[in-house]
């Protein structure tokens, strides 16, 4: 199984900290995992909603889960020099560790703000050149703590303002042959899963102490509470209608060659 050890993923993950029987978890960051998926390497990980749309006959998703947000999710942030209206023509360095993230920058340059920037690769060294920056997960929470850029804009909340729905960044997503040969063990998995964030959400507290001792959360105890609020684990119609206005999206850029169709691992 894959994990991310970002904080916005601590739910799925704080109750497995100690392991379970017969799983085998590999840490790593989305776009980390998608390559792990596709390789064959891990069977099930909570990926990017991007990775799905351009493989979906090599993978089922796991019903009822996601990494989505009600407004602002504050972890899939681009930050920026200037306005994002006046960042055409001017350099602006991707994630390198978020397909989703990157995309849907690229679709709200384009259909919201009609803005065609100079996109680069992640420069981890700070590059002087770059005048905005796409960064997600822990990253992105330390970075806002900073305060080093003049213009902040959260993805995940310029989205929902904009359609009036809650995109998915990520979707549980399994190969489609570990499903017809492990079945069993992904609905247990699976099930797993909803107890894990239902029990995150019973004792906050507790759950992100356990979770600190695993990966030192970016942000003090305080913060890292009042960070979860806003979050949305439970992947419903509404957010199937995004991911479809997203994907259109993305097909209409002539990044996808199609919208398709969200398969559900059902036992």
């Amino acid at each position: 199984m894959g994990r991310i050890p970002f904080l916005v993923c601590a739910p799925f993950f704080h109750a497995s900290l100690g392991g379970l029987p017969g799983i085998r978890f590999v840490d790593g960051h989305p776009r980390k995992l998608n390559a792990l998926l596709a390789s064959g390497d891990i069977d099930c990980a909570p990926s990017s909603s991007f990775e799905y749309a351009r493989n979906p006959v090599r993978y089922f998703l796991l019903p009822g889960l996601c990494t989505s947000g009600r407004g602002e999710v504050g972890s899939a942030l681009f930050f920026s020099r200037r306005p994002w209206e006046n960042i055409d023509g001017r350099s602006v360095a991707l994630s390198a560790e978020s397909d989703t993230s990157n995309v849907l920058f690229r679709v709200l340059c384009r259909f919201r703000f009609g803005v065609t920037p100079e996109l680069r690769a992640a420069d981890e060294g700070g590059d002087p050149e770059i005048e905005g920056r796409v960064m997600i997960g822990d990253a992105a929470l330390r970075e806002a703590r900073i305060g080093n850029w003049p213009h902040r804009y959260d993805l995940a909340g310029i989205w929902e303002s904009w359609r009036g729905n809650r995109l998915p960044f990520g979707l549980w997503m399994v190969r489609a042959d570990a499903w017809e040969n492990r079945r069993a063990a992904m609905v247990g998995y699976r099930e797993h899963l909803l107890q894990s964030v239902s029990a995150f959400f019973a004792a906050p507290s507790g759950a992100l102490e356990t979770w600190d001792r695993a990966y030192p959360m970016p942000l003090p105890p305080a913060e890292a509470l009042a960070f979860f609020p806003t979050k949305d684990y439970e992947l419903g119609p509404s957010h199937e209608e995004a991911l479809h206005i997203f994907f259109g999206l993305c097909r209409e850029a002539g990044w996808l060659n199609a919208d398709p169709p969200l398969r559900f691992a059902r036992a």
